[in-house]
Order: C-alpha cells, then sequence, then structure tokens
C-alpha cells in the first residue's frame, strides 16, 4: 500500500464527481420543480454531499502536504498553490454573476431573488470571505460558499495537521464528532438553521470537522495504522450506505462516518491494484472535472429557466428535459473548463511548465464544494 505524500487514489476522483452530481441533483430538483425530494428524502439531503467534499480535502491536503508547511515561506506557498486552484474559476464565475445584476438592472428585470445579486455582498465573495458569517443571506454563485469553507480550512491546516500528528487518529476523530456536537449545541441554543445547512451563516465552521476527520484518515495511512485489502463492493456498499442513511429518518449526521469510512474502503481498495470502473478514464476525467461542474452548474441553469418560464414550460414534463440539458452542458463546460483554463492558469500562477502536458496531478485540489 503507498504510504508516501505523493500516494494517489484516483478512483476517489470518480466518487467526487458523483458527489457533485448529487449536489446538482439537489439545486435542479428544486429549480426545475422536478419533484424528486417529495418522493425521495434522499435527493432532499443530497446537499449533505459537499460535506464528502471536506473530508476528502482534508485528506488529500493532508497527503500532499504534511511535511510541507514546516516555515512561513512554505505556509505562504501553500495558500498560493490552493488559491491558484480555486480562485480563478471562482472570480470568472462572480464576474458572470456581475454582469448578469448589471444586466438586469439596465434591462429593468427583476430577479426571483434580488438579494443574491446585491452589490453589497461583492466585497465578501472577492475575499473569499461570503461563509464566514459576515453576510445575512446567500450571495451571488449559492455553491461557491464551500469555497469560501475550504479557504477557512486551508488557513487553519498548519493547526489541523499539529493536532492529528500529536493526537493520533482515534482522538482526532474523537475531537472531531466533540465539534460537531458542540456546532449542534449552540446552533440548536440559539433556534439557528441546523448545522448541515449552514452555509453563508457561519458555513466555514461546517468544514472544519469534516477537514480534520479527513488529514486523520490521510495520517493513519501514512503511519500503517489504517491497512487491509478491502474489495471495491464494499466501497460501493458505503457509497449506497451514505445515500440510504440520507434516506431515511435518522440524524444526518450519520453520514459523516459513513463518508470517512468510504474515504478509507476507497483509498485502500485502490492501492490494492484490483481493477475497477471507478478508474475507467471518463469516470477520472469527470472527476478532474468536477470542480467546475459544482460552480458553474447553478448559472448554467439560469438562462434554461428563463427560456423555461417565457415559453411557459414550468410544471411541464418539459421541465425534465431542461434539467437534464443544463446537466450535460454544464459537463461539457466543465470538461473545458479544466482542460483549457483551470489548469493552465493554475500552472501559469504557480510556475509549473508544460500547461497541456498529460500528467495527472500529484495533489487535487477541492473539485466539488
Amino acid at each position: 500500500m503507498p504510504a508516501s505524500g505523493s500516494s494517489r487514489y484516483p478512483a476517489l476522483d470518480s466518487y467526487r464527481f458523483l458527489a457533485a452530481s448529487g449536489v446538482v441533483l439537489y439545486h435542479y430538483d428544486a429549480d426545475f420543480l422536478l419533484g424528486f425530494s417529495a418522493r425521495l428524502r434522499t435527493v432532499g439531503n443530497l446537499s449533505c454531499m459537499v460535506d464528502f467534499f471536506f473530508v476528502l480535502s482534508g485528506f488529500v491536503i493532508m497527503q500532499g502536504y504534511r511535511d510541507r508547511l514546516g516555515s512561513p515561506g512554505a505556509y505562504g506557498s501553500f495558500l498560493r498553490a490552493r488559491l491558484a486552484r480555486i480562485y480563478p474559476l471562482h472570480l470568472v464565475i462572480l464576474a458572470a454573476y456581475v454582469l448578469l445584476a448589471v444586466a438586469a438592472h439596465l434591462l429593468n428585470v427583476r430577479p426571483n431573488h434580488p438579494e443574491i445579486l446585491a452589490p453589497s455582498g461583492l466585497p465578501a465573495n472577492l475575499l473569499l470571505v461570503q461563509a464566514w458569517g459576515f453576510l445575512d443571506h446567500p450571495s451571488f454563485n449559492v455553491p461557491a460558499w464551500s469555497i469560501s469553507a475550504e479557504w477557512f480550512v486551508y488557513l487553519l491546516a498548519p493547526l489541523v495537521f499539529m493536532i492529528v500528528r500529536h493526537a493520533g487518529f482515534l482522538s482526532s476523530m474523537v475531537l472531531a464528532s466533540v465539534l460537531v456536537a458542540v456546532m449542534i449545541a449552540v446552533r440548536h441554543a440559539l433556534g439557528a438553521q441546523d448545522w448541515l445547512d449552514s452555509t453563508y451563516h457561519f458555513g466555514m465552521l461546517r468544514a472544519l470537522p469534516s477537514f480534520l476527520a479527513g488529514a486523520a484518515i490521510a495520517e493513519a495511512m501514512r503511519r500503517g495504522h489504517l491497512r487491509g485489502r478491502p474489495s471495491w463492493w464494499m466501497a460501493h456498499a458505503l457509497a449506497v450506505g451514505a445515500l440510504a442513511v440520507l434516506g431515511l429518518d435518522v440524524p444526518r449526521e450519520l453520514v459523516l462516518p459513513v463518508f470517512a469510512a468510504l474515504i478509507i474502503c476507497t483509498a485502500l481498495a485502490d492501492a490494492g491494484g484490483a481493477p475497477t470502473m471507478m478508474k475507467h478514464p471518463i469516470l477520472l476525467a469527470l472527476g478532474e472535472a468536477s470542480y467546475a461542474l459544482y460552480m458553474l452548474h447553478v448559472l448554467v441553469s439560469i438562462p434554461l429557466l428563463a427560456v423555461m418560464r417565457s415559453l411557459h414550460l414550468i410544471d411541464t414534463p418539459w421541465r425534465f428535459a431542461f434539467a437534464a440539458a443544463a446537466y450535460a452542458i454544464s459537463i461539457a463546460l466543465s470538461l473545458l473548463s479544466y482542460r483549457y483554463f483551470e489548469r493552465p492558469v493554475r500552472n501559469w500562477l504557480t510556475g509549473r511548465p508544460a500547461p497541456f502536458a498529460p500528467a495527472r496531478q500529484s495533489h487535487p485540489a477541492l473539485r466539488g464544494s
């Protein structure tokens, strides 16, 4: 089993794409009035797929940077590398929303949720702090709250790494559980929304326990404390189990240990070298582009929803065709974005050569939060 910090587990990229697609379904079910959540409780809880990204992010970042944050200079290089991965696409999509707001103003069109396009939210979005409690409403590209939360845990990465190295796997997982319990209790005492629904309202705290758990998994695997050769069927069963938990009348927090187990099982199965459909080239390419899919899909749906309204197709069977078209367009744009924008710009910002080299990146960033 690979134990070094440079280990890669490509199958996790495929699960990343599937999780991002779950978030797309969650949003499109509401936006296109598909009605799946009324029949399937799981669909109404697919927003929790974002928490899978947070666990996976902690795992990946700990693997890639565990021994590379020992000085202020190294920490600065780490933050620049993370910004180079998440910020360019965020900035481009934010600019598209600003243009959308300007067009709505010039054409005297009132959006369904005008507060989302309010200029007052622009500074927080530019600074990636829109999930830090500075706003009282969703702002511009709503899914980007999780990128703000990612930026928060990146800033805390040296502290998280220190805790994981010194506390060990079990103590770190207990600490993550305690953080979850504290946030549940505090939000309940304040009469706030469930903590797994927190986004712009201190959603960055939602990411912390999951990121910590993911880092703890990576450290335990590095030390050889997590070992074995689980079958791919076990990994797939855990993925189905996560969906089952979200469909049951149980606390949604129970899905977090299932996510952790899925990452452990997938990484160990991948390291075992057994063939699997999860490493099919198409799925791996979609996994690489899943960050763009997550970031682009709501923006793609806006013009299609406008066309539906103008043609009076809302609440007709055509809504399923439009939702499918929006998903297909989002996938196509995400593949193009990763190939021709995100990867070249990241390489340029970090000084890497050969922006179109075929080699896969060693340390993938979050591609679906």
